[in-house]
């Protein structure tokens, strides 16, 4: 069978792309799945908006880590199975007066927001952006820039989820600057989706029949927590 082609995006630590490497739990877990339908798969990371394209237009076969939205299920199918829950965070300005609990029904007419572009983050927030809530909204195309418009107070807010936001404020050592609010606003499952133009549906259900079986034998828990452990031992050893 000829391979498979993913898109995903630089993602820490779902999908993480150090000196031409791919590494992250994602990217493990994924893996571990095309590894037993004993399907070949390359990776390619890209910058979201042209993934979803790729994906889109039938240049790609399957995107992940994808939250589902009717937009995109026009355009591909998404697993069953969820690859990832991800808790949606708001990323402040250490000392910040802005909260998380009330965020969603308050006046954001004075908030500057950072997003990444084409990034869904989940129902809630997705509605905000749409209507136009907020004072002034940046769209980037990688992340970190998010994390360095608080930092720098051009923006007020950067919507992102929690681990990834822990992984680049330690990574960009912002760690004692900025600050993850709790309560998450919002907990989004997200999926794998194939093309639609690729004619997958069949790929897709025989992925979420092994994804399953490794909820259920344990083997999914067991590479996430591999992987978190694996990172702390990193960070330890790093901190010396």
């Amino acid at each position: 069978m000829p391979s498979i082609q993913l898109v995903t995006l630089d993602y820490p630590p779902y999908i993480v792309t150090q000196e031409g490497e791919l590494s992250g739990v994602a990217i493990e877990l994924v893996e571990s799945v095309f590894e037993e339908l004993e399907v070949p798969i390359s990776i390619e990371v890209l910058p979201w908006a042209r993934a979803l394209s790729n994906v889109q237009f039938g240049r790609a076969d399957a995107i992940f880590t994808a939250f589902k939205n009717p937009t995109r299920e026009e355009f591909a199918d998404f697993s069953n199975q969820v690859l990832f829950t991800q808790n949606i965070s708001l990323v402040v300005k250490a000392k910040s007066e802005i909260l998380s609990d009330n965020f969603l029904t308050s006046d954001l007419s004075s908030i500057a927001v950072c997003v990444v572009n084409r990034v869904s983050y989940g129902k809630r927030i997705d509605a905000l952006l749409a209507e136009r809530k907020f004072r002034l909204v940046f769209k980037r195309n990688q992340t970190k820039e998010c994390a360095h418009l608080v930092r720098t107070g051009r923006a007020d807010v950067w919507v992102n989820n929690d681990f990834g936001a822990r992984s680049i404020m330690a990574s960009e050592r912002m760690e004692e600057i900025l600050e993850i609010l709790s309560p998450p606003i919002e907990a989004t499952p997200s999926y794998i989706a194939f093309s639609k133009l690729k004619e997958h549906a069949w790929l897709r259900d025989r992925f979420d029949e092994v994804l399953r079986g490794m909820k259920e034998d344990g083997r999914y828990e067991a590479i996430i927590d591999n992987y978190f452990e694996r990172l702390k031992e990193r960070e330890v050893k790093e901190k010396g």
